[in-house]
């Protein structure tokens, strides 16, 4: 399934499902109709486990079936549909960083000996078509990081990397949108105070709000074979700037739900990003950096195109 959340006539996020050639469904009005419990977010499908959603399935599979009485009875929802992030705005967001081996080459590091991590923002959430705004406070190192992201389908907590993909309900995709006007000091830091307070400096840049587009759904487990096959690209105005692959991953995905686990406790909905491969902004010679007007695309195989523009301070 592609799990969305599309915005209600009153503006609202409202959980749907987006089926290829025929359209959004409304799953309020859908599963209300078959007398199946409706969930309050995309999120709330995962809390209510795995049997609930085979029964979803069952309804869409009557929805694909008859899509002329489907819209018929409002359940397709007619026209353009707003698409909003699908997780929300209050979710967990802890993303790996430095995990792709040709990001720490373009970045002239070296690999990390564990993988290294960082809280995003749920205030910096926006959604699929949302601008990514420039902030007055740090306008002009601003970047661009697609990343492939996990969601747990499950409470998932001290998880072994041999089990760990049970509790994976989904993937979806972020832009990790960073001001990297920290980063250039961190190479110079002499001490480990200086080291600490660049560091720290690093990761406020990624908290500005609109950082961290998502979207544009969330795709069930059960419809990605591999999570470490997959291509992942993102342009800038039409021109391919990072071309990579999730085989790239220096720690790989169940090793890392484990390693992070050990110390989170994710719920349902929460999100694990696995870090960005080649091709940033700042890795570039010279750096190329987002501008008012700019159009910025994130694709990962299976899951779909995430597309925001960027809007001046």
């Amino acid at each position: 399934m592609r799990l969305v959340s599309f915005a209600d006539p009153s503006g609202r996020p409202a959980p749907g499902v987006d089926l290829p050639d025929l359209g959004v469904v409304d799953l309020s009005r859908v599963l209300d109709a078959h007398r199946v419990p409706v969930p309050s977010s995309v999120a709330d499908v995962f809390r209510r486990g795995q049997d609930y959603q085979d029964s979803v399935r069952g309804v869409l599979a009557e929805v694909t079936a008859d899509p002329g009485i489907a819209r018929d009875r409002g359940w397709l929802l007619p026209g353009p549909v707003t698409l909003l992030a699908p997780l929300g705005e209050r979710v967990l967001i802890v993303a790996a960083g430095v995990n792709y081996a040709s990001h720490v080459r373009e970045m002239g590091g070296k690999p990390p000996k564990k993988a290294a991590w960082f809280v995003k923002s749920p205030h910096a959430v926006t959604g699929p078509g949302a601008p990514i705004r420039i902030p007055a406070a740090a306008p002009d190192m601003v970047d661009f990081e697609g990343e492939f992201c996990v969601v747990f389908g499950r409470t998932c907590h001290g998880v072994k990397a041999a089990d760990a993909l049970d509790h994976i309900g989904g993937y979806t995709i972020i832009n990790d949108v960073s001001a990297r006007d920290g980063f250039p000091a961190i190479n110079s830091a002499l001490t480990p105070e200086e080291g600490r307070v660049t560091w720290s400096d690093m990761l406020l840049g990624k908290q500005f709000p609109t950082f961290c587009p998502m979207g544009p759904a969330v795709v069930t487990a059960d419809e990605i074979a591999d999570p470490e096959d997959l291509w992942i690209r993102t342009t800038l105005n039409g021109r391919l700037m990072q071309d990579g692959h999730t085989s790239d991953l220096l720690t790989g995905v169940a090793e890392l739900v484990e390693q992070l686990s050990r110390y989170f406790s994710f719920a349902p909905g929460d999100v694990l990003s696995t870090g960005t491969p080649a091709g940033v902004g700042m890795g570039r010679k010279p750096p190329v950096f987002l501008r008012d007007g700019d159009e910025v695309r994130v694709s990962v195989e299976g899951i779909g195109e995430l597309v925001n523009r960027v809007t001046g301070a």
